[in-house]
């Protein structure tokens, strides 16, 4: 069993260990009295110093403490991306308060059930998030402060920050709600420590030094917004802080701005790469990308076409968002551990399985205190996810003999046809080996003989018209015959969760409009 492993996989090479021990306000105290005038963030074309953003921080502190905000209080904010909204998520750990943060264009069933479970004593939103709020059931307009994220205040110009709330590592100081394919989001407890945490696997995943420049696309709802935040102070980097991501605005942002370090979730590199060739594809300061769900297929065209490295990462926001880094230049690979992480694959009985099987990643930390306390109101997830010491992913993996681990799926994002289990991506992935095909999304559907048959959603290159017989011809040559789907709907994109993965509940999966073409068994 698991929890009677007597040896787990070691994370060795180049990673250190990092510190996890202060706080956030600590932390933005400290450098604004050690470096207040570094440019922390750059916003449109204002520079913005680490003092300006402490003293903006403050001051959003007392407006929330004369709205009644004290410590352990819960503040929901449902805001767009912009410095004032880094300077209030910072002014929330100086009042000890609880962060929920939402998108600004949350709504319907979902925002309803957030706030059900959540019980916010106050709402921090933009003035158009305001009216679904009140549709979503929060009717109290006297909990709901408008704040316009895109207004960068005066700072006021503090030369005396007041000491913060004391506070420990360990206390949940927000609660990040998944942003899952199927079924109502779940909260994740987050501490201050865990925070920390994944800010230090963020500087290693990105070789983070003094003076990079990132582009923050990244919202503030999903944790890979605050951990660049947070990275970004003890490590005396710059935010590049932009509204949204923008595939026609990138490249004149990053060469205008300087920018050297390159996050990538989901689509985001496909997106760049569907973009039109240019003579100066390579003549950018980007000095390596790092991120989650590149596939190799892309990998390797990005590389060739932007010449900019990737180091592929693996992590969910329970874990502290870091559990391992591909420092290899693995192809295929999401990495090796990170020092402070303990990593097993193990079958549905918890028996651990040896290298080359597959199995559930299941982490455990060296380090107290950094996996979630648990899902926000639902004992019964979070028994799911936490057993004896150990955190259940839910992903499937496998390890080479070196110690590099492979993702293979979701547990849940599979099916079972003609009596083989089918991970949705094993098959996703064969496909992106088409050169006509610029994204599927795989999803099984009730079958008149068996349990399923698969249904794919294709989005053609640009300019590539769909020809299924002959896609079908190349599926039939290149996958294995259960993995070649039997229905298939054209699209020309895909609605996407804030980490830009793919959103399948939302997709249409009535057959009346699909192309069959045949079980082919």
């Amino acid at each position: 069993m698991l929890e009677a492993a007597a040896s787990v996989t070691k994370a060795e090479g180049p990673f250190a260990s990092a510190p996890f021990c202060g706080t956030l306000a600590g932390l933005l105290l400290d450098r604004a009295a050690s470096e207040p005038d570094r440019v922390l963030i750059t916003w449109e074309h204002r520079q913005i110093t680490t003092a300006e953003v402490a003293s903006v921080g403050h001051a959003f502190a007392s407006k929330l403490r004369s709205l009644g905000v004290k410590p352990g209080d819960t503040v929901l904010t449902m805001m767009d991306a912009g410095p004032s909204y880094i300077a209030l998520f910072l002014a929330l750990s100086l009042v000890g308060a609880t962060w929920v943060p939402q998108a600004p264009d949350a709504r319907g069933p979902s925002l309803a059930h957030v706030l059900s479970i959540a019980k916010p004593d106050l709402v921090i939103a933009a003035p158009h998030a305001v009216h679904n709020l009140i549709a979503s059931g929060h009717n109290d307009l006297s909990t709901i402060l408008e704040v316009d994220s895109w207004v960068w205040p005066e700072p006021p110009g503090l030369n005396h920050f007041p000491d913060p709330v004391p506070s420990d590592s360990d206390n949940v100081c927000a609660v990040l709600f998944t942003s899952g394919t199927t079924g109502p989001p779940k909260g994740v407890m987050v501490t201050e420590r865990m925070l920390l945490a994944s800010a230090a696997g963020c500087a290693l995943a990105s070789k983070c030094e003094a003076g990079d420049a990132f582009l923050m696309w990244e919202p503030m709802h999903h944790i890979g917004g605050p951990q660049l935040v947070i990275m970004a102070l003890i490590h005396s980097a710059r935010l590049v802080v932009v509204k949204r991501f923008s595939a026609r605005k990138f490249w004149p942002l990053v060469r205008a701005h300087e920018v050297n370090k390159l996050h990538y979730l989901g689509g985001i590199l496909e997106i760049l790469l569907k973009s039109q060739e240019q003579q100066d594809d390579k003549d950018h300061p980007i000095k390596l990308a790092f991120g989650g769900g590149c596939r190799p297929e892309t990998r390797c065209d990005f590389i060739e076409r932007f010449s900019i490295p990737i180091r592929e990462v693996f992590g969910m926001t329970e874990a502290s968002s870091f559990t391992m880094v591909d420092d290899r230049g693995t192809i295929g690979s999401i990495g090796q551990v990170l020092p402070w992480m303990d990593v097993e694959l193990v079958e549905e009985d918890g028996q651990l399985v040896g290298e080359g099987a597959v199995g559930e990643i299941a982490v455990r930390p060296r380090h107290s205190g950094l996996l979630t306390p648990g899902y926000l109101g639902d004992a019964e997830a979070t028994a799911r996810l936490l057993k004896g010491g150990w955190l259940y992913t839910g992903d499937l993996g496998r390890r080479d003999v070196e110690g590099n681990y492979f993702f293979l799926g979701r547990k849940t994002d599979s099916l079972r046809r003609r009596g083989e289990n089918i991970s949705a991506w094993e098959i996703e992935t064969g496909l992106a080996g088409h050169p006509d095909i610029a994204e599927t999304a795989i999803v099984g559907v009730p079958s008149e003989i068996g349990e399923a048959d698969i249904l794919c959603f294709i989005v053609m290159r640009e300019g590539i018209v769909l020809d299924l017989i002959k896609i079908a011809e190349w599926c039939q040559v290149h996958l294995p015959r259960q993995h070649v789907p039997r229905y298939w709907k054209q699209v020309q994109g895909f609605e996407r969760t804030p980490s830009q993965r793919i959103r399948k509940d939302c997709l249409d999966v009535d057959l009346a409009d699909a192309i069959d073409l045949g079980d082919g068994q």
